[in-house]
């Protein structure tokens, strides 16, 4: 884990009225084909037809000005930002 504050993307395309992005960190990532990138990490909460979803997200650096590239890495039912979080900073390649 490189640092514990970031920037504030705009994740207004996947975020409803009620859910909110919580700022993990900024990491090294190695993807599935083996990729190792660097990468802001985050933890989405998810309120939906009456159930309530935790998902553990990457959000890796994108050449093209105004797209943001969102990975999920892991999802959970209720409310688990505490867990995930600690999941996502675990996942993450050290230093």
């Amino acid at each position: 884990m490189l640092d514990d504050t970031g920037p504030g993307l705009d994740f207004q395309l996947f975020l409803g009225p009620g859910d909110r992005a919580e700022f993990v960190g900024t990491a090294r990532w190695r993807d599935r084909m083996g990729r190792i990138a660097p990468c802001l990490l985050y933890v989405l909460l998810h309120h939906r037809n009456g159930e309530t979803w935790t998902h553990a997200c990457r959000v890796p650096p994108d050449r093209r000005a105004g797209h943001l590239t969102l990975h999920l890495e892991r999802a959970l039912p209720g409310d688990r930002c505490a867990e995930l979080s600690a999941w996502l900073r675990a996942a993450a390649l050290r230093d």
